[in-house]
């Protein structure tokens, strides 16, 4: 049955995504696979038709090699015309919007396990920019995840941009008032918001008033793992290899490859046909072979993991030694943090006009800025982490829960949004 009093928030990312709820005014974050209360945003379909693998384990049958199709980074077409093509997975034909409709149906399903009642109240997260400088194509996106969410069985949704949600959860902590700049960057999308939260203020119905600024591109970690790639990986795959008349290849092939939610469109018949003349007019093909030993394999996968885990690495790391035994057998790669930094220059230097902006919209100063509230995996990247702190020089930084925080958030907003309002 349904209990009008419990409701939930879903956090959908490009990376990862989180759901909680609410139930008899206590907010829980769900376990969505096993312990767990994260799970990959990742889909794998086997190739004979049988049920979709969701988060680790779609990610573990992609990793030895069962037959059938991993897909990754799906939010990344909410913004794109894709999101009603179809695709071939899983022996038939099914449209990303479908696909999209039964993860996120995956995940109220885990919901209402965990609470025992079926949830029809949900407030979805959502970035502050679906798309970079496009209000209608921004509009659309919003519908589209509406209509998703509607068809994976709520009847009641609400939004709320990511940024917000993680004041809210940050907010939940509070004894004294702030003026909290929140960094969230996830996988697809940086978001910035600056907001007023305290003790006070959060029983408060409506808190347009405390929210001062909003903001937000498209710079995620994936875009980061797509330059290190780039600069670190590539060149052993051809990137830097010449035609026979010494010409430069093309680029694609290789963007293509770095970049998570494109890896599963390079293997068509029209692509291998296009990679295969690249390969016989290519001088030095012993170096493009291993290029086309990965799509043949359909390891592009396991290789953005190992470099997605080197990007963690360098964290911690000067220089890291990715091992391509699985992907391209013989061939080790050594990335440095120094090569890292230099190839992520073009993202930083979009963050800091974004964080500008954001200030300048707000009517503030960065040194007004009391907290610096951190959430979204990509916000512990030292680069990134050292642009905010320069820039916000007098805030105390708080680092939330990168991978929850939006999650429970949204969950809090629900009970304002759905339960609040409606006992007012």
């Amino acid at each position: 049955m349904t209990n009008p009093t419990t409701v939930c928030g879903i956090d959908f990312g490009t990376s990862n995504s989180a759901i909680a709820i609410v139930r008899d005014g206590a907010t829980e974050l769900v376990a969505v696979e096993g312990p767990h209360t994260t799970i990959p945003s990742a889909i794998f379909f086997p190739a004979k038709g049988e049920k979709p693998l969701y988060g680790r384990a779609a990610i573990a049958a992609y990793a030895i090699h069962e037959p059938g199709r991993l897909m990754r980074s799906l939010k990344s077409i909410l913004g794109s015309e894709l999101v009603t093509e179809k695709t071939a997975v899983g022996g038939k034909y099914q449209s990303f919007e479908d696909i999209l409709v039964g993860y996120i149906k995956h995940l109220k399903a885990k919901a209402e396990a965990h609470a025992g009642c079926k949830i029809s109240h949900v407030v979805m997260g959502r970035p502050v920019h679906f798309v970079d400088d496009n209000d209608v194509v921004d509009a659309r996106a919003e519908a589209k995840l509406r209509d998703i969410a509607r068809a994976a069985g709520f009847k009641s949704i609400a939004f709320q941009f990511e940024p917000i949600a993680a004041a809210l959860s940050f907010e939940h902590t509070l004894k004294q008032d702030e003026l909290v700049f929140i960094s969230d960057i996830g996988g697809g999308t940086a978001d910035f918001s600056i907001v007023q939260v305290g003790p006070a203020r959060r029983a408060k119905s409506k808190r347009a008033d405390d929210i001062l600024a909003n903001d937000g591109i498209r710079v995620g970690g994936t875009n980061l793992d797509m330059r290190l790639s780039l600069a670190a990986v590539m060149p052993h795959l051809g990137s830097q290899a010449t035609s026979l008349k010494g010409l430069d290849l093309p680029r694609w092939p290789f963007v293509d490859l770095a970049t998570g939610h494109r890896i599963h469109t390079i293997a068509t018949p029209k692509n291998l046909h296009t990679l295969q003349q690249i390969y016989s007019d290519c001088a030095q093909p012993e170096v493009f072979e291993r290029y086309l030993e990965i799509i043949r394999q359909q390891s592009g996968h396991l290789l953005a993991g190992s470099v997605e885990q080197t990007k963690i690495d360098l964290s911690a790391q000067q220089e890291v030694v990715i091992d391509l035994a699985e992907t391209v057998p013989g061939v080790t790669v050594t990335a440095t943090k120094q090569q890292f930094d230099t190839a992520i220059a073009f993202e930083l230097e979009r963050l800091e006009g974004a964080i500008r902006a954001t200030l300048d919209a707000a009517g503030q100063r960065g040194s007004a800025i009391t907290t610096l509230f951190l959430t979204g995996g990509t916000s512990a990247v030292p680069a990134v982490k050292a642009l905010l702190l320069s820039m916000l020089p007098k805030a105390k930084v708080i680092e939330g829960d990168l991978f929850n925080s939006v999650g429970f958030g949204l969950a809090l907003d629900a009970q304002r949004q759905f339960v609040m309002r409606k006992a007012a």
